[in-house]
């Protein structure tokens, strides 16, 4: 082989490569599997819980700031919390920050970035039981990660990482369509799919079966073997909760802390210890806090959960109205707990589960109300979809 031949295979392979890189560069940002390119600026409001919504939603707050007084930040649970709705407790003008899979880490991280980047009044910061399990989500894959803009890191760099991601990511997207439920333009999640299983499964055990039997089957024997210590995880959230408080103290932002409703089903998985003493260091930190994931007769109903892990809107609905101080017809479901009274809450919750430990030792089930019940939230809501 000649030089000059040897010369031109070299230039050949060399822009073979060139062409390889802008093919699947310009590939993956016109097919944007994650949604990532078309999030810059936070005005694209079709994506999904499936998109990079960590990176829409950093955008909006940093572009949209002067729309909102306030923030709520918290796990996919809070986003069936309407942001209208939060304004009946304060008056003020709402964006629902709910991340996906949800944890401490991502908390701090955007409570810091809300309140350097949009300086709001407030941060009403939802927590959910199931972040006593888990501190942090990255390691679940790219839509899970801290943003470029939030964490200060290259914009450059992270604009090249989702431009030569792996091809089969968008061959995926383009042959695997599947209908799209983006979240609304004020933050909260689509729960349209959702709502059509309620109307779909209307008989009690159908609608168990379906949607939640296999998420609560592995709770249910931790009320016999009991729950895991998760001392670590405990420290790390309650680190990241005080960090929260100082940020919000010095900036002179109101911080409000309230615990989710959870189902029966995921609640007892989590009663124990570590959750007491979670719950206990994080009354003292906040000095008193709305508790939703109490046992009350809304927990036993399953209709009024999604899945086993999530609510409708009819019962973020009703925390508000119970955190702005409205009466309702279920006057048990919530107590706003503070270093006096947490105790005898912690006395009082492990009874119940006394009770619920029982139950499934002679039933190996868990008891639960049917659609018919009153405490069936979302059967006669005007909004059902």
């Amino acid at each position: 082989m000649t030089i000059m031949t040897t010369k031109k295979w070299t230039i050949g392979f060399v822009f073979l490569i060139i062409l390889s890189l802008l093919f699947i560069a310009g590939a993956n940002y016109w097919i944007d599997p994650y949604g990532y390119f078309s999030a810059q600026k936070g005005e694209n409001y079709a994506m999904d819980e499936e998109d990079y919504l960590r990176e829409q939603k950093a955008e909006h707050i940093k572009y949209h700031a002067g729309d909102y007084d306030a923030y709520l930040v918290g796990g996919s649970k809070a986003g069936a919390i309407h942001s209208d709705k939060l304004s009946e407790i304060d008056g003020y003008r709402y964006y629902n920050c709910w991340l996906l899979s949800g944890n401490f880490e991502d908390y701090y991280n955007y409570s810091k970035y809300i309140i350097e980047t949009a300086h709001p009044k407030k941060l009403l910061l939802h927590i959910s039981t199931s972040e006593i399990a888990q501190f942090d989500r990255e390691a679940k894959g790219d839509i899970y990660e801290v943003p470029a803009v939030m964490s200060g890191e290259s914009k450059t760099a992270e604009v090249f990482k989702f431009l030569f991601k792996n091809l089969s990511v968008s061959y995926d997207t383009i042959t695997n369509k599947e209908t799209v439920y983006p979240v609304l333009q004020t933050g909260e999640r689509n729960l349209t799919k959702y709502y059509g299983f309620y109307k779909e499964h209307h008989d009690t055990a159908d609608y168990y079966n379906y949607l939640m039997k296999a998420q609560v089957d592995p709770y249910l024997p931790r009320l016999i073997k009991g729950t895991k210590d998760k001392a670590d995880l405990v420290n790390s959230n309650l680190n990241y909760l005080k960090e929260i408080k100082k940020l919000c103290d010095k900036n002179n932002v109101e911080l409000q802390v309230f615990l989710g409703t959870l189902f029966i089903g995921e609640m007892v998985g989590y009663e124990g210890n570590s959750f007491y003493n979670w719950l206990t260091q994080m009354v003292e930190i906040t000095g008193g806090l709305w508790c939703f994931n109490n046992y009350n007769d809304l927990v036993y109903n399953p209709f009024n959960y999604y899945n086993a892990r999530h609510y409708y809107f009819e019962m973020g609905d009703l925390m508000i109205e119970r955190m702005s101080g409205k009466e309702t017809d279920f006057k048990n479901f919530g107590v706003y707990l503070t270093p006096d009274n947490i105790a005898s809450e912690i006395t009082l919750r492990k009874k119940e589960t006394d009770k619920i430990r029982e139950y499934y030792k002679e039933t190996g089930t868990i008891p639960l109300a049917d659609f018919d019940d009153p405490s069936n939230v979302p059967k006669d809501a005007a909004n059902l979809k």
